[in-house]
């Protein structure tokens, strides 16, 4: 009966844990990746010392192998960000191509305008020679597109309009990628290689540049810095969708550590 209960409040906290854990991640981090830590072991434990039935067993070794996959992506993702953002450093450009994201009024949001203001600051730094391409579609229910509201930031502070390039099309990362490089490819016209400089979110840097490798792109980036309150939500919805994305090698992997604690505990 002991395992039994166990099994229960594993599984009330594993709900808990489904429908909260953005919310904590957003706004305490270390303690919440510290309290994930503290239930694996305490699944762990369970699993070494469970003789209860087989089926409750079963039940919580699935639960550790699914906490213990997402922990190691969402550690690992932690870290990557952070090496990326060491890594990061200052390079000529022909171009720069700016990422777009959401946005729900026409007011420039602050995750967006943090990439703008880094890519105005490169842009002087590079005594305003770059070509500037704003990357993103529709992503609200106003009729005015990412790129076109990044271009009219630019131009309000000071970026001439005839050193902007817009690609309005794309909804998603791959999607600023393929067709930015369609309109680079269009524009470029010396027989040399451009060197191309992405500015995106810290957060948004790791998923970026594994998106450059599928397509065989290589370039540079440059993070642009997101305040706290604003980067720790972001950086869980990109836990997510590294997760989605991978979605089938995750599942496997899962798969494979059921397979491998069910053989060890027969």
């Amino acid at each position: 009966m002991e395992y039994v209960l166990l099994a229960i409040l594993a599984g009330v906290i594993e709900l808990f844990l489904i429908f909260r854990t953005r919310y904590m991640f957003s706004r305490h981090p270390v303690l919440t990746t510290s309290a994930l830590s503290m239930f694996l072991i305490l699944l762990l434990a369970h699993i070494l010392r469970c003789k209860g039935p087989t089926i409750i067993r079963y039940y919580v070794i699935v639960l550790f192998s699914v906490d213990l996959v997402l922990m190691m992506i969402l550690l690992g993702y932690i870290f990557y960000v952070y090496y990326f953002l060491k890594k990061a450093k200052f390079e000529d450009a022909d171009y720069l191509l700016v990422l777009g994201t959401s946005f729900i009024t026409k007011r420039v949001p602050p995750v967006m305008q943090d990439r703008l203001d880094t890519t105005i600051s490169v842009f002087h730094r590079l005594h305003d020679r770059p070509t500037i391409i704003v990357s993103g579609g529709h992503s609200s229910q106003l009729p005015i597109t990412e790129a076109s509201l990044m271009r009219d930031y630019l131009v309000e502070h000071g970026i001439p309009e005839e050193k902007i390039i817009l690609e309005n099309k794309s909804l998603n990362t791959i999607q600023n990628l393929e067709y930015s490089s369609i309109l680079l490819n269009k524009n470029w016209r010396a027989k040399t290689v451009p060197r191309v400089t992405i500015i995106t979110s810290e957060f948004h840097i790791p998923r970026t540049l594994q998106y450059l490798k599928n397509l065989g792109i290589s370039v540079s980036y440059l993070p642009a810095k997101t305040m706290p309150i604003f980067r720790w939500p972001a950086m869980f919805r990109e836990f997510t969708a590294i997760v989605w994305y991978y979605r089938y090698t995750v599942t496997s992997v899962i798969f494979i550590i059921v397979v491998l604690l069910l053989s060890a505990i027969q």
